[in-house]
């Protein structure tokens, strides 16, 4: 392994174990209540270190840097002819909130979940984030000289397929997390085909 792959892999390590430690301090605590200063000295490092990682708190479960733009644009300009838009739409939001979420473990779902949705500072950070996917899909789907229709179409498409990923995900929570989120959230986008069908 070169010197770059030694750094990337110090890093996520890094990563994790901020991440790691922030969940199990929210989970005793509450995010309110936990302090930088407390995920730092339980991860085993400088209060300056988290920061250089994450700008808030926030950041340590919502971080916008993870939004992978490149990789959604790229995709959703490079279709194939034959997908329909609904499909093409979730399968790239599916794509982007496994990336996103990569550096958590499967067990921080159900905390990682409930802080996004009640949690009021990480509610309005999740919501902002759905602000700025939408607004990256809609870029994409949005051809040039596009009418106000199809500008419409675009971004109702686009909001309207994150909000079937974040309620196919919920119902997998509420659910006891059994099953197949991929089946869940697959199902969720059928249930919206009917209406976007071109």
């Amino acid at each position: 392994m070169g010197v770059v792959g030694l750094r990337e892999s110090k890093r996520a390590t890094t990563e994790r174990a901020i991440v790691d430690s922030a969940m199990k301090l929210f989970a005793e605590r509450g995010f309110a209540s936990t302090t930088v200063d407390e995920i730092a000295a339980l991860a085993g490092v400088g209060r300056r270190t988290v920061f250089r990682y994450f700008r808030t708190k926030e950041d340590i479960l919502l971080d916008p840097r993870r939004l992978d733009r490149s990789y959604a644009m790229a995709a959703l300009r490079h279709r194939q002819r034959q997908i329909n838009d609904v499909d093409l739409v979730m399968g790239v939001l599916v794509e982007l909130q496994r990336r996103a979420f990569a550096v958590f473990r499967p067990e921080h779902q159900r905390l990682l979940h409930r802080l996004s949705h009640h949690e009021p500072a990480v509610a309005a950070r999740s919501f902002l984030l759905m602000l700025e996917a939408a607004n990256v899909v809609s870029e994409a789907l949005i051809p040039s000289g596009a009418s106000s229709k199809e500008r419409l179409r675009a971004r109702l498409l686009a909001m309207t397929c994150i909000v079937a990923v974040d309620a196919g995900v919920t119902a997998w929570v509420e659910g006891g997390m059994r099953g197949d989120l991929e089946a869940m959230l697959a199902e969720a986008g059928s249930l919206l085909r009917r209406g976007f069908r071109r």
